[in-house]
């Protein structure tokens, strides 16, 4: 089945990147010329994505002045968290995902990445893309077993408490409508319970007992997370090797 939507979650504020993101969101820091957000939609309207879905908030303006209604023959749609200084991604992605019932990728607007990542075939409704060999960043991390199958995630700090098996977010997801169904079940679950100011990854984590979810791992191909001035400059480097 076609993948036709991607969702993109920008709307933080990117305080680390200050005074970066003072004048723009952290999603157009550029790696060697091309923005994170451009990268990403470049990316997916070459993988035959038709609709890219971005959630914008701070500073939304520059966005949609920069890329208007259509990008590479690929439709563009936003939907404005309008109260995204109070919330977090859960939200960002409970507003996104309303009314799409086709396969979905869902993406955090601060990742770079390369097309290869894309091509990695997914079998399961529920796909999670993670890095098992990264063992250097912290942030969400995804234990799983001998079948690939997500059994936990944990927002680890402390890079010496990682378990053996457990591979890193890289914040992206590949839904398929019956997928979709369940992040949307639980997204609203969350809103009910006011966790609006969570994760995405911390909303959902709890819930992987109740559907298959698919650990995709990409380790080996090329990704980087953008949060801050070093994360910049490892991109920088990271995309510079041939």
């Amino acid at each position: 089945m076609k993948t036709q939507y991607a969702v993109i979650l920008v709307a933080g504020e990117g305080k680390r990147l200050k005074p970066f993101t003072d004048s723009a969101p952290k999603c157009m820091v550029e790696v060697h010329g091309i923005s994170i957000l451009e990268n990403a939609l470049s990316l997916f309207a070459q993988n035959g994505v038709t609709t890219s879905r971005i959630v914008v908030g701070h500073l939304s303006s520059v966005i949609r002045q920069y890329f208007g209604l259509s990008f590479k023959n690929m439709n563009i749609e936003y939907i404005e968290n309008n109260i995204y200084e109070s919330t977090n991604s859960m939200y960002s992605l409970y507003l996104g995902l309303q009314g799409i019932h086709e396969p979905t990728w869902v993406l955090e607007g601060d990742v770079f990445f390369e097309y290869a990542v894309l091509t990695n075939p997914v079998r399961e409704d529920i796909a999670w893309f993670v890095d098992a060999k990264r063992k250097d960043l912290d942030g969400a991390y995804i234990m799983f077993d001998d079948q690939n199958r997500a059994l936990s995630l944990e927002i680890i700090r402390d890079l010496k408490n990682l378990p053996n098996q457990c591979g890193k977010s890289i914040g992206l997801l590949h839904l398929n409508p019956k997928g979709l169904d369940y992040f949307r079940k639980w997204l609203q679950q969350g809103v009910n319970v006011h966790q609006e100011k969570l994760y995405y990854d911390l909303v959902v984590g709890p819930h992987f007992c109740e559907a298959k979810i698919e650990i995709v791992d990409v380790g080996g191909q090329k990704w980087f997370e953008i949060d801050t001035y070093a994360d910049m400059e490892n991109a920088q480097k990271l995309f510079s090797q041939e």
